[in-house]
Parts: structure tokens; C-alpha cells; sequence
């Protein structure tokens, strides 16, 4: 029997409805929780492939710009071989547009054709009457061959001249080379000074500049100035 001073050791019992409800909505935040880590990293793993994918790319390209600047050292050369005989000759002197040469310099060219300026000059790299858009001028370089491996090269060639004609005429103006007197030296004579016994006539610079076309729309540009 209770007396009037015991406490009573009895608890309410807990709610059993109380407590099914609260473990559902336990149940319902850690499946939020999961979808959201789920999409999360769902996302993470496709920009790492976008990433991984956007590397790749970048590396095949850097690999087929390589190839062709070594391509273009070898289109140089073959044109240098081309351009030797024409130098040598009063051939030099008019243009050959059939196979790329230039008796001038043709300063207002666009090489690269990126500017669309009409009133400069354009090279009809493509072979396509320069896509029919007015320019002072459309250029023709030499016909477009295989280099192999997929890639095509064509070049151009000016010689460094206002107008056509010998370089030595009064009315031409060229970027001429001519050895310094100082550094030529008489026959038997292992001395340097002016009494030289032989002279050479100036030559004429030539500018070539190379267009390689490879995979993926690749395409390089090689300059070179010459002389002979």
C-alpha cells in the first residue's frame, strides 16, 4: 500500500504510434540524403570523363600540329628546290602563278586569309576562285599534293620586289643581299681586306610560305626567307 508520502516509480508508457512515425521519417531523410549523394556523384563522374575526353582531344590535336610543322620543313624544302633554277635565270623576273611564284613581294597579301579584307590580296589556298569573294587580287599557289599520312601541302613563293623585272633596274625596288667586301679575300691570300679578287652581284630575298592541311581540319603555316 502507497502511503501519502511514497512517489510513485511508475512511468507513462511511450506512445507505440509516437514512435513508428518518428523511425518513417528517420527512414524518408536518409533516402534524400542518398539521392543527393547519389546525383552528386553521379555529376562528379561524368566531368571527370568530360574532362578526361576534353584532354584527350587536346593532345591528339597538339600531336597532328606537330606533324604538320614537320611536314612543312619538307614542303620548304621541295619549293626551295623548285625555286633554285627559276633564281639562277631572267625567270625570276615574271610570275608563274601555274606553279606558285611571284616576281614581287606583294605586300598587301593575307596569307592566312583571316582578315577578309577586300581590299587586299588573298591565297586561293583551297583551289576555289577564293570561295568567289572580292579581294584586289586571288592568288594561286603551287597545286596541292599529298605529304602522306592524310596531310596536303601547297606553298607560295614571292620574290621580294616591288615590280617584276631585274632586280638592278633603276625602276625596281628589291630586298637584296651582297656579301660584305670585308669578309672576301684574294686568291692565295689567307688575309681580309678590300683588294678582293672576285665580286658578287647582289641577290634577291624570296619569301616561301607553306600551307599544310592534316586530320581534323589541321592547318600550319611555315614561313621562310631565302636568298641564294
Amino acid at each position: 500500500m502507497l502511503t501519502p508520502h511514497s512517489k510513485s516509480s511508475l512511468k507513462p508508457a511511450r506512445s507505440q504510434s509516437g514512435m513508428a512515425c518518428n523511425h518513417q521519417q528517420q527512414r524518408g531523410m536518409v533516402l534524400f540524403v542518398a539521392l543527393i549523394a547519389l546525383v552528386a556523384m553521379t555529376l562528379a563522374a561524368l566531368a571527370l570523363i568530360r574532362s578526361t575526353d576534353t584532354g584527350n582531344v587536346l593532345a591528339g590535336n597538339l600531336a597532328f600540329k606537330q606533324g604538320a610543322t614537320q611536314i612543312g620543313d619538307r614542303v620548304v624544302d621541295i619549293a626551295i628546290a623548285a625555286l633554285a633554277p627559276v633564281a639562277a635565270s631572267s625567270d625570276s623576273f615574271t610570275d608563274k602563278a601555274s606553279t606558285g611564284y611571284y616576281s614581287t613581294s606583294l605586300d598587301t597579301l593575307d596569307i592566312t586569309g583571316s582578315q577578309n579584307d577586300p581590299t587586299k590580296a588573298r591565297v586561293d589556298w583551297d583551289h576555289n576562285g577564293c570561295s568567289g569573294l572580292t579581294f584586289s587580287a586571288c592568288i594561286n599557289p603551287s597545286v596541292e599534293t599529298s605529304a602522306g599520312n592524310g596531310y596536303y601541302a601547297s606553298y607560295l613563293i614571292n620574290r621580294l620586289c616591288l615590280t617584276p623585272g631585274d632586280i638592278n633596274d633603276v625602276n625596281n625596288s628589291c630586298a637584296t643581299y651582297q656579301p660584305d667586301p670585308q669578309t672576301l679575300y684574294k686568291k692565295g691570300d689567307l688575309s681580309y681586306g678590300n683588294d678582293k679578287r672576285f665580286t658578287y652581284a647582289p641577290t634577291a630575298y624570296y619569301r616561301i610560305v607553306a600551307r599544310i592541311r592534316g586530320p581534323r581540319n589541321t592547318i600550319s603555316y611555315i614561313e621562310t626567307t631565302l636568298h641564294f
